[in-house]
C-alpha cells in the first residue's frame, strides 16, 4: 500500500511540474506609447497620430460597446465585397470626439464584414484642433472628425466626414460606385 501510495504522489508532483514546463502561447502585447498619448484642455488623455486598431481596442473603452451594438445590412455589404478590393483607406478620428465614437466602430465593423483587410486601414487620430503633432492630417484637407477617405490608385475618390448621409453602407456604396456622393459638408 505504501508503495502505491508513494507512486500515486509522486505521479502528481510529475504531472504538476509538467503543466509548469509547458509553453506559454504566444500573445500580442498592446502598448500605446506615451508618444501617442495626449490631453485635452479639460485635461482628458487622448491619442494622437498614426495608430493601430489594438491600441485603439485599448484606450476607447466605447469602441467595443458601439461596435457590438451596431446591426450591418448584410445586403449592402455583399454588394461591397466585390467593390472594395482596388482601394486603400484612411480614416482619421477624434478619441475624444462624440462623431468619431458614435460612426468609428461601425465605420470598421462594415469594412470587416465586406472582407477589407482592418489593418490596411490607415488610422490617424487627432486633436481637438484636427491636428497632430507632425501634421499626418495636412495632406487629408481635414475639416470633421470622423473622416473616411477612399482613395483608389492614390487618388481620393470620395469621403464620409462626420455622419452618414444615407446610412454607411449606403453612402460608402455610392461612393465606390461614383454615384456623385457628396458628403454633408462638400460644396
Amino acid at each position: 500500500m505504501k508503495i502505491i501510495l508513494t507512486f500515486l504522489t509522486l505521479a502528481l508532483f510529475i504531472s504538476c511540474d509538467e503543466v509548469k514546463k509547458a509553453p506559454k502561447p504566444k500573445t500580442t502585447e498592446v502598448t500605446i506609447p506615451n508618444s501617442l498619448k495626449s490631453s485635452t484642455l479639460e485635461g482628458e488623455e487622448i491619442l494622437l497620430g498614426k495608430i493601430t486598431l489594438a491600441q485603439l481596442k485599448l484606450f476607447s473603452p466605447w469602441y467595443q460597446k458601439e461596435y457590438d451594438f451596431y446591426k450591418v445590412n448584410t445586403a449592402e455589404v455583399e454588394e461591397l465585397k466585390s467593390l472594395l478590393k482596388d482601394f486603400q483607406i484612411t480614416l482619421l478620428l477624434g478619441t475624444w470626439c462624440e462623431d468619431s465614437q458614435r460612426e468609428v466602430p461601425p465605420m470598421l465593423k462594415i469594412l470587416k464584414e465586406s472582407g477589407f483587410a482592418i489593418e490596411d486601414v490607415e488610422l490617424i487620430a487627432v486633436s481637438e484642433d484636427k491636428d497632430t503633432p507632425t501634421g499626418l492630417e495636412k495632406k487629408y484637407d481635414l475639416f470633421n472628425v470622423p473622416t473616411l477617405i477612399f482613395f483608389k490608385d492614390n487618388k481620393e475618390l470620395n469621403r464620409i466626414v462626420e455622419f452618414p448621409i444615407k446610412t454607411l453602407e449606403q453612402d460608402m456604396l455610392s461612393i465606390l460606385k461614383g454615384d456623385g456622393y457628396k458628403n454633408a459638408y462638400a460644396k
